[in-house]
């Protein structure tokens, strides 16, 4: 598989819009953040098709860092605490919820650490065999990295929702095959993996809309 610029670009383009249409089919103010998973993604893969581009330009070159520490602040900071969040505000079951309220709590350590890390050791890029490795020197140890998958997928997982957990598993799929596959860049190419999983989120808003318009037809 080949990542590009023009690649992160147009998963960009159909993830705010899918995300755009979730965000007006959602029925209540706490199902916005649910909602708007698929603009995370688009954000990430925005950024990543402007870092392909200034990795490709000498002139451009000054951006390549702060466009690679907006990417990792997105992706060590954002996402594993807007996941738990998101999925807590439209559980309905009162234990499950408690779960995500507990991941939300490591997931806020977790993103004291990402900012503390980026603030002392700002991030670099480089282009690896067609896809974009991030390092800024620090390594990042196995306890917080199981932290961060905690946070980053067992909240979909655990959802009683059906979409969520389809996402859940889908998030979970995309972190096997890239660090089987892309260990090398598994986080940008993870990150593309959940911007693809994402329509699930975009399937569930469109199909309760649709059912919630259903009964004004008749």
């Amino acid at each position: 598989m080949c990542f590009s610029a023009p690649a992160s670009f147009a998963v960009a383009a159909g993830t705010a819009l899918a995300g755009a249409v979730a965000i007006g089919r959602a029925s209540e103010r706490r199902e916005i953040p649910l909602a708007s998973v698929p603009l995370i993604s688009a954000a990430q893969q925005a950024f990543e098709g402007t870092l392909w581009i200034a990795l490709e330009s000498e002139s451009l070159s000054p951006w390549v860092s702060p466009l690679a520490n907006a990417f990792m602040f997105s992706a060590l900071v954002v996402w594993p605490m807007w996941a738990p969040l998101s999925a807590m505000l439209v559980e309905p079951n009162r234990q499950r919820r408690l779960a995500m309220a507990l991941m939300l709590v490591v997931a806020a350590l977790l993103a004291f650490r990402g900012v503390s890390g980026m603030w002392a050791h700002a991030y670099e890029a480089c282009v690896a065999r067609n896809s974009i490795a991030y390092g800024n020197g620090l390594p990042y140890s196995p306890l917080a990295f199981a932290g961060y998958v905690l946070c980053a997928c067992a909240p979909f997982l655990l959802s009683s929702l059906r979409a969520m957990r389809l996402f859940g598993a889908m998030v979970v799929a995309g972190l096997i095959l890239s660090a089987a596959l892309y260990a090398y860049a598994y986080v940008s190419v993870w990150c593309f993996f959940a911007a693809a999983g994402s329509v699930t989120i975009f399937a569930h808003f469109a199909r309760a809309g649709k059912e919630r318009a259903r009964p004004l037809s008749r």
